[in-house]
């Protein structure tokens, strides 16, 4: 509301809700990466409350057990003074400090924005077309992946009348104007595209030459629109479907369904040079294992999710293939370079695959910052 006719605004567009402190704690991003960056990049500056140690020895032994809030960063675009600690604390998960303030990067509302759809008929092709477009320097500003799971997902919820679920982004009179234009999708893996900029003409040519690209790897029914109603309506498919994915496994009249807290939601990010063959991998995955669980991901950086919805009275054998369907993913993102989370943040989940990554030495150093900041690990 702050920003509210000031022609700025806040460009990462994570998850529903989230908090601008979480989202600096893991390092969030979202669907605007692509073009925007994450949340490292979008940081300014912090306040932070620090444990005591770090007090020099000069200050009276009272003062030193007392905790510290310190200022990091300035409110310039750039500054090449000391350390980058704002950066040091974005995506600490909070080991280091509690974030009390945060200074945002804004940027210009752009006066052009077009969105535009389009079907493959295999994830692969899909996906190798998003690696193209950013070979070819194409301008996008979001640049998403559905595979087939996500489109019948989509639709299913469309018939339960789930379309209107993420009620914490949208108005619900709004939903239900929008719902109104929503039809089922064709089921086929698809890509969703966003382009803006300070001219209709520029906006458009990088939308022909996006086009141009998908139509050489067998692309079809490329839709696009510049209202924003229309707009939502191609897009609404990549919108809703953490919710759809969760209704897949919903139970009527039943407390058993699948939640939120019920259901696991995976995320690597890998070198986009081989986004298109580790993606399809862990589609593969899910259909091979016999589980529910629909693939996408912010395919313009690399970034991808399996979202696998559980119930609380599922069997123990299901749950292990879920586990070995984000094991696989992990170790599959790893293996060429990856990383095992891209957004989400490490936790308590994947912090044996640290080491995979950073080797001995860097969990130490790791280490070495926690022990010297905070040696009481409070």
């Amino acid at each position: 509301a702050a920003l509210r006719h000031t022609g700025m605004q806040f460009m990462v567009d994570p998850g529903a809700n989230c908090t601008i402190g979480g989202m600096v704690a893991c390092g969030a991003s979202g669907t605007a990466a692509v073009k925007y960056g994450t949340m490292r990049e979008n940081v300014l500056a912090l306040r932070a409350v620090m444990p005591p140690t770090i007090v020099s020895s000069d200050i009276e032994i009272s003062e030193r057990n007392r905790p510290l809030v310190v200022q990091f960063g300035t409110n310039a675009l750039k500054s090449s003074a000391g350390y980058d600690l704002p950066a040091l604390l974005t995506g600490s998960e909070g080991t280091l400090g509690i974030i009390t303030e945060v200074t945002l990067r804004l940027h210009p509302i752009p006066s052009n924005v077009v969105a535009a759809s389009c079907a493959f008929d295999d994830l692969h092709s899909a996906a190798e077309a998003v690696a193209m477009i950013r070979m070819m320097g194409v301008p996008v500003s979001r640049c998403e992946l559905l595979d087939e799971a996500s489109v019948r997902a989509f639709n299913h919820s469309l018939s339960l009348g789930h379309g209107d679920s993420n009620k914490a982004t949208e108005s619900k009179s709004r939903n239900q104007q929008l719902s109104l234009q929503l039809q089922p999708m064709e089921v086929k893996p698809m890509l969703f595209l966003e382009f803006a900029g300070h001219s209709e003409t520029s906006v458009m040519e990088d939308l022909a030459a996006a086009q141009s690209i998908c139509m050489d790897y067998d692309g079809r029914n490329f839709a696009f629109a510049s209202d924003e109603e229309t707009r939502q309506a191609l897009w609404a498919a990549r919108h809703r479907l953490y919710y759809s994915a969760i209704a897949l496994r919903s139970q009527d009249g039943d407390d058993g369904g699948a939640t939120s807290r019920s259901t696991l939601v995976t995320d690597a990010c890998v070198p986009l040079s081989c986004f298109a063959d580790v993606v399809t991998a862990t589609a593969n995955d899910v259909k091979e294992f016999g589980v529910i669980g629909p693939c996408f991901g912010h395919a313009g950086d690399g970034n991808f999710h399996c979202i696998l919805p559980m119930l609380e009275n599922d069997s123990v054998e299901y749950k292990e293939k879920v586990s070995q369907v984000n094991a696989n993913l992990i170790e599959r993102a790893m293996s060429v370079g990856g990383t095992c989370t891209g957004e989400h943040g490490v936790g308590y989940g994947k912090k044996k695959y640290l080491e995979c990554m950073y080797g001995t030495g860097g969990i130490a150093i790791m280490g070495a910052i926690k022990k010297a900041l905070d040696p009481w690990n409070m």
